[in-house]
């Protein structure tokens, strides 16, 4: 294993933990819209209807 092969996997995991933080994020930000509250309370999934956020927690974690 040489010194690139090891930037490389490096890299290859921190976008697949920025990613997989970005979807549960976005997918939280889901429950705090006022109209799906009583999902939350019932634990169902909201609908897949509306554009899922782009949070400020998934801005800061791609920022450091």
């Amino acid at each position: 294993m040489t010194a690139d092969s090891v930037s490389e996997l490096r890299y290859t995991r921190a976008m697949a933990s920025l990613r997989g933080l970005a979807l549960g994020d976005a997918l939280g930000s889901q429950y705090f819209v006022p109209v799906n509250y009583p999902l939350l309370k019932r634990r169902e999934l909201p609908a897949g209807t509306g554009a899922w956020q782009w949070t400020d927690d998934t801005e800061m974690a791609c920022s450091v």
